[in-house]
């Protein structure tokens, strides 16, 4: 449901200088970096996509993965390829969007609402009378880092882009006749025999002596070369902690509740109301529009002498088949589930009035408002706690904005010392030695970001000691830092690293031996078919690895059929050896299973092919669109 929502959001931030300096050494100056604007790092169709549209889309999306998987490295989410990737997946939704907007691909409201009620997780949120839980809409959405209008206007593109594609991806099918030797090809079976020589299989066979480890050691330094190591002390602001420190009056929590009810009430107010419907569509000509209307406006002049004839007209002449017998009756809904000009015209009528005739997409209208249900709001005290919540929260981020403005122009200003910001905004100094270049689960959270631990082991922190810029490292904290001490790289004593050089040099010699000792098997195989031992014979695919490795399957898969039966052998990853004796090919399906079972993995087989073909085809049509669209990515793919 909310997969595509992290690549949409797109905010002004501010500049991250160093950056800017990275695109002019690689793309010239642009014009936006004469002035006060972010950098711009990708332009489709003219549009401008900046640094701080890509940067706050890698945080919301860093962001968003720490929380669903906590154990996710933060050099993973925060590396260079990563970075990329969201700035490529930018570019393609801005592509597709302009598709969207060049085609008049519009979506109602009405088919928002019907996408948004056929959600699992939003119907789950319907109570018995079928009205949707509106508290537990917004805390749903809450607990995903985003607003109700910044779902649903994410909803509304997700639906336009479906719009865009659906003509491609419609465009390739297969017939079960054409799909066939594509499933055969992916999905191929083959009976292997199989005998490993694993490096540890061979290790009590290393001699070992202070001279074969010295020699290791000697020709091998590098290894053994203990990085160049940090001191550093750092401050760390954190919205959490100033929100700690806030203490809300009794009256500005009334004040807040009196001035937001309706954000916290339990269900909305809804209206229930019945129409009669002239329809139109952008095929008919103006004559035939003029004419609905004119149906429309000789309807109203009857209701507007008898309003009690509503019913009977709407029976008689409405165009929508599904209130038409009903009189026109649509029954009870909230603001937004209708498209906007008939949801303004209901929600300004009061009970019993009708309206004049409103045009829509759908032609031309006649509203009766027939009741209403009032909002329901808790009371004060129902919803103290969630209140004094929310006030808290919202002036602490008010203040978390202004004093990270404060904490970069201390940071800025005297670059010396971290003392300024402790005086000024009274945060603490923290302290840590030891700090290696590369990300340490043991070092404090704030020194694990990639992005802190670059700026300090960059020459002019490590030489003039000063102050790193203010860094955002997520989940609304800012840190800045200062080296105070270098510890130098060096070549480690061997006596220090004696029991490291025993284990590497084992584990060499011993993918020596193994590896040997596997070519010498095959070659015995070779010359004699009598001589082969192998396990027990096992079923490979691509699907079903059988513990080998994707690499080693792949040339399994890849000796011709009229070689077979082969002997193979492989290199591996450990330094061990594999020997592959190539049986044959194994029925595409297991022929022991029921014959409607197998028809259903067959079908699985041959959709899985089609979904590839129609992704082939999606890939193929945008970039007919990036060329159309004269797309620019200005920094370079990271390698």
């Amino acid at each position: 449901m909310f997969e595509f929502i992290r690549k949409h959001l797109k905010v002004v931030m501010i500049v991250f200088f160093p950056l800017v300096f990275f695109a002019f050494v690689l793309v010239g100056i642009d014009a936006s970096m004469l002035g006060n604007r972010s950098p711009v790092v990708a332009r489709v169709a003219g549009k401008d996509i900046t640094q701080s549209d890509w940067d706050f889309a890698h945080r919301q999306y860093a962001d968003r993965m720490r929380v669903e998987n906590p154990g996710l490295p933060a050099e993973m989410l925060d590396s260079p390829m990563q970075r990329y990737l969201v700035l490529e997946n930018l570019v393609r939704d801005e592509v597709f969007a302009t598709a969207a907007a060049d085609r008049h691909y519009t979506i109602s409201d009405a088919q928002l609402a019907r996408e948004l009620q056929n959600q699992p997780e939003i119907m789950q949120l319907r109570g018995s009378d079928g009205r949707l839980d509106t508290n537990a809409y917004r805390d749903l959405l809450r607990r995903h880092g985003m607003t109700p209008e910044m779902y649903e206007a994410s909803v509304r593109q997700q639906l336009a882009l479906q719009q865009v594609l659906g003509v491609v991806q419609n465009s390739a099918t297969l017939t079960p006749r054409q799909a066939q030797p594509a499933v055969d090809a992916v999905f191929q079976r083959r009976v292997v025999g199989i005998k490993r020589f694993s490096p540890g299989d061979f290790s009590a066979q290393v001699p070992v002596d202070d001279a074969a480890l010295k020699a290791y050691y000697d020709s091998h330094s590098a290894q053994f070369q203990r990085p160049e190591l940090l001191d550093v002390e750092y401050v760390v602001l954190d919205l959490e902690s100033l929100m700690a420190g806030i203490d809300v009056a009794e009256e500005e929590l009334r004040s807040y509740y009196e001035n937001n009810k309706p954000a916290y009430a339990q269900s909305q107010e809804q209206r229930r109301a019945r129409h009669i419907l002239f329809a139109t569509d952008s095929s008919m000509s103006s004559e035939q529009r003029e004419q609905a209307r004119a149906k429309a406006d000789a309807a109203l002049a009857q209701l507007r002498q008898d309003p009690s004839r509503f019913e009977a007209i709407a029976k008689e002449q409405s165009d929508d088949p599904g209130s038409k017998d009903k009189g026109g009756d649509l029954g009870f809904f909230a603001r937004g589930a209708m498209v906007a000009d008939f949801d303004a015209a209901v929600f300004g009528l009061d009970k019993d009035a009708i309206s004049d005739v409103i045009a829509t997409e759908y032609g031309f209208h006649i509203i009766q408002l027939t009741d209403v249900k009032p909002a329901i709001i808790p009371s004060f005290e129902e919803v103290r706690e969630r209140l004094e919540k929310d006030v808290k929260n919202n002036l602490a981020r008010n203040r978390y904005i202004e004093r990270t403005d404060q904490l970069r122009n201390l940071a800025h200003e005297q670059p010396d010392s971290l003392q300024p910001i402790v005086d000024e905004l009274g945060l603490r100094i923290e302290t840590a030695q030891n700090i290696a270049q590369s990300p340490d689960e043991k070092n404090p959270a704030a020194l694990q970001a990639p992005t802190v631990l670059n700026a300090l082991f960059a020459q002019q922190a490590k030489q003039a000691r000063e102050n790193i810029e203010v860094i955002d490292i997520g989940n609304n904290k800012m840190v800045t830092a200062r080296v105070t001490k270098v510890h130098e790289a060096q070549v480690q004593p061997f006596e220090q690293v004696r029991d490291q050089v025993q284990r590497l040099y084992v584990e060499r010699e011993s993918a020596k031996l193994a590896r040997q000792a596997g070519e010498a098997a095959l070659a015995r195989w070779q010359a004699d078919a009598n001589s082969i031992d192998t396990a027990q014979d096992v079923t490979v695919s691509r699907q079903h690895l059988q513990g080998l490795s994707p690499a080693d399957v792949e040339q399994i898969l890849a000796v011709p059929q009229a070689e077979l039966p082969s002997l193979k052998g492989f290199e591996q990853a450990d330094g061990g050896y594999l020997l592959a004796r190539i049986k044959e090919i194994a029925p595409l399906l297991d022929e022991s299973q029921p014959a409607d079972a197998r028809d259903t993995m067959l079908e699985g087989m041959r959709l899985q092919v089609a979904q590839s073909l129609s992704n082939a085809e999606v890939e193929a049509y945008y970039e007919v669109l990036k060329q159309a669209y004269d797309v620019q990515i200005r920094v370079p793919r990271p390698n």
